[in-house]
């Protein structure tokens, strides 16, 4: 009978398993629920970005005398915000108005996890190479060179500034191709300043504390007189890097000679033809001058475009030592008893030389001949054959297809022309020496025209937009990468 039972029951349970389910009901909550009156609103100086799955992912290696760390955009954001808003002044003079960044400040950034003291800088590292260091000064009172966003003109008034890695403009996350992740801006309370773009770093991953390179000034004297300063020259090391390894194999890094020079030789100091080469035929005579006062005179003739005379600022990577510090002329160019340190000046000898008014150079630029071509891309100047080229008449001459390195996107594949293959077309004048790229944005980039021609994989690059083009230059810097190209002259 028990045994009966028994089965009875398991039956039942097994005919109660086999039924179907009842039709499950969606839930329902208590209004009072979704807003529990215990949230505190969110206060307005809180990060307002929700965090992504990108937030994981290291995105700056902060590396210091004893350590390296990693950190995520997560670990960023935990650290207290800094806002503001932030503009630049470019190095000939155009404004970026100030748009409101958001971000980690440099002083809260190394006081939360390593630490600096008066001997200490930070080298802040972009994606692309470019770096630039910040002097305790800088980093913790935000000593920095402010001016007005309306004229550009140096502000008399100190303004209350602070460095910062953003990462959000308007509220918004950088776009990563332009600004990368992290950006480095200076920023104030108000829409009142700009300040040096050399500051504005772009693709920031790497931050480095390291002993502090004394800051210096190089005084150049020439039709117009200028100062730059240390984190100017570097930035423009940047763009015009140049190198020379002497018979100890050490690599020395500078600017060619005649590139600073050419700052100061006219009234144009950076944009299109910078180097007055009229004005060097003429013959004067440049002074390098050291701080105790030694000086070497170089004739014009000998430095015009010559990229083997360099003013160093490093050597192996470092800061000159202390018997070149800050700068030393080196190169295969110069001789040995040339090769000066400790430089501090240079000065253009030009009181003998009439130099031309800003009215003849303006006359001069307006009434150069415009091109006598018309095309998407036009090509003109000191050439037998100007071009005025369509996407068309491109693709119907010898395309190529080359895989290099962006100096900021890494290894990209370009098709295109070679741009030699274009100058063998337009044969360029015996006494044309220079290019001048131009693009749809009014963007203007200089090239001597013999590094173009020694340039083999130079592209003249197709882009998904019919009819507009970009410079693809391998091996070269960031500057010459022209996008939107629509113009070439040659000079």
């Amino acid at each position: 009978m028990r045994r009966l039972m028994f089965y009875l029951s398991v039956l039942c349970l097994l005919t109660a398993a086999c039924q179907a389910a009842p039709p499950i009901q969606p839930m329902t909550f208590p209004t009072s629920t979704l807003v529990p009156p215990t949230i505190t609103p969110v206060p307005p100086t809180a990060t307002t970005i929700s965090p992504t799955p990108t937030t994981s992912i290291p995105v700056l290696e902060l590396v210091s005398p004893d350590k390296s760390i990693t950190l995520t955009m997560a670990e960023l954001m935990e650290l207290p915000t800094s806002e503001g808003y932030a503009g630049i002044k470019s190095s000939t003079g155009r404004i970026t108005p100030p748009q409101v960044y958001k971000g980690v400040s440099l002083k809260d950034l190394v006081n939360a996890y390593s630490g600096i003291d008066e001997t200490m800088g930070l080298n802040i590292v972009a994606e692309d190479g470019y770096a630039i260091t910040f002097s305790y000064d800088q980093i913790m009172n935000s000593t920095f060179i402010a001016y007005d966003p309306a004229t550009g003109d140096e502000l008399k008034s100190s303004v209350a500034l602070n460095a910062i890695l953003a990462y959000t403009r308007e509220d918004q996350p950088l776009d990563p191709k332009e600004d990368g992740t992290l950006r480095l801006v200076i920023i104030s309370p108000e829409n009142n300043q700009v300040t040096d773009g050399h500051w504005s770093v772009k693709w920031v991953n790497g931050v480095e504390i390291k002993a502090l390179i004394q800051d210096w000034n190089l005084t150049l004297d020439g039709a117009i007189e200028e100062t730059i300063d240390r984190a100017s020259f570097e930035s423009c090391v940047n763009c015009h890097k140049s190198t020379w390894k002497d018979d100890k194999a050490q690599e020395w890094t500078g600017i060619p000679l005649w590139l600073l020079l050419g700052f100061v030789d006219d009234e144009i100091k950076h944009e299109g033809p910078a180097f007055n080469d009229s004005l060097a035929q003429t013959g004067y005579l440049s002074d390098v001058i050291a701080a105790d006062g030694y000086t070497i005179s170089l004739d014009s003739a000998r430095v015009a475009r010559n990229n083997d005379m360099i003013v160093a600022h490093s050597v192996n990577e470092n800061p000159l030592p202390d018997q070149y510090f800050p700068l030393r002329l080196v190169g295969s160019a110069v001789e040995k008893n040339e090769q000066i340190g400790q430089i501090t000046k240079l000065m253009l000898n030009l009181k003998d030389i009439p130099l031309p008014t800003q009215e003849e150079i303006t006359a001069t630029e307006t009434t150069t001949p415009p091109p006598s071509v018309e095309g998407d891309l036009i090509i003109y100047g000191k050439v037998a054959v100007p071009l005025g080229l369509n996407e068309a008449d491109m693709r119907s001459m010898e395309v190529v297809e080359i895989s290099t390195e962006h100096p900021k996107k890494g290894q990209q594949t370009y098709q295109g022309l070679r741009l030699n293959d274009l100058l063998e077309q337009i044969k360029p004048d015996q006494d044309a020496t220079s290019l001048v790229f131009t693009a749809k944005d009014g963007y203007t980039a200089e090239m001597i025209l013999a590094e173009a021609q020694n340039c083999v994989d130079c592209l003249i690059a197709f882009t998904e937009s019919p009819g507009q083009f970009n410079l693809a230059m391998p091996g070269l810097s960031s500057d010459l990468w022209v996008k939107g190209l629509v113009m070439i002259e040659v000079r």
